[in-house]
């Protein structure tokens, strides 16, 4: 496996890369990077590519102190041109955990010619409200997108050093905590744009905007007929319950479950790896 800095905007993104073939591109969430994808990343998937997002992982932060620079707008225009600069020349697949789910369906849905597949997993597919079975923990959730993220994230870090183990079922080990960490080991802005993930969750119709778009995404998964691959979590995080109802009423689509919270691909890369070799070669 190899990293490569692609020139995209005004930014470099770093992305993992291997194999030959099918363009596969994996997206991460929050407060993840392509790190989360390394053992599931394999050669006989196709050409697999892992982008690090803007401000995650070894990627360029966004320039500038203005608080919202990390609004899903702005990593969508970032992932966007990334697509765009890999001068694809057939349909790509894309896989995509928490808000890389997110994402990589957004641009499926402008850009459906150019798909071959989605798989997805542990990612938002409708939007909620906090008295929904799916809202995010209200006790991290609504102080996170009050004045006390600051605190929580800028300073003491909470989605390094709570969240990620708190959704994982295995203990991570301190090599991979290190790797985790290393994007955000300085206090302060280096850390915002897990902080803004946090408050991009549309609850209650907020915001506004991603809310639209991630009702959009839902409206056109349950009628398009581009295959998906569902990788359902037992016990799972965050597509649970009435989510995990609504995803399996889409149509073409397959279905595995493995072992894990919310960050599947820590807790069961192989069994991930081994659903992807065997969905990827049915796709046109």
């Amino acid at each position: 496996m190899t990293a490569e800095l692609f020139s995209v905007l005004d930014l470099r993104l770093a992305c993992r890369t291997i194999g030959e073939g099918r363009p596969v591109v994996f997206v991460h969430g929050n407060p993840t990077s392509s790190y989360l994808w390394r053992q599931v990343m394999s050669p006989r998937l196709g050409r697999c590519l892992a982008l690090d997002l803007p401000g995650m992982g070894d990627s360029d932060p966004v320039p500038g102190a203005d608080p919202h620079r990390y609004r899903f707008t702005t990593h969508q225009r970032y992932f966007d041109a990334f697509l765009h600069s890999l001068h694809l020349s057939e349909p790509v697949v894309l896989v995509g955990h928490d808000w890389g789910g997110v994402l990589a369906t957004d641009w499926a849905r402008r850009h459906p010619e150019d798909v071959a597949g989605i798989a997805y997993l542990e990612t938002l597919v409708a939007p909620v409200t906090w008295d929904s079975p799916n809202a995010p923990s209200p006790d991290l959730f609504k102080p996170l997108r009050s004045t006390a993220g600051e605190q929580l994230v800028l300073t003491e870090n909470v989605f390094i050093e709570t969240v990620l183990q708190a959704g994982t079922l295995r203990k991570l080990d301190d090599h991979d905590l290190a790797a985790y960490r290393r994007p955000y080991l300085e206090p302060g802005e280096s850390r915002r744009p897990m902080l803004t993930w946090a408050r991009e969750i549309p609850i209650d119709g907020e915001p506004a905007d991603v809310h639209a778009i991630v009702e959009a995404n839902a409206r056109w998964m349950a009628t398009c007929d581009v295959p998906k691959l569902f990788v359902n979590g037992s016990p799972g995080g965050l597509l649970t319950g009435p989510l995990r109802d609504l995803c399996r009423t889409w149509p073409s689509q397959d279905e595995v479950t493995v072992d894990g919270s919310h960050f599947l691909p820590e807790d069961s890369p192989a069994e991930i790896e081994a659903a992807l070799a065997h969905w990827i070669p049915t796709l046109n």
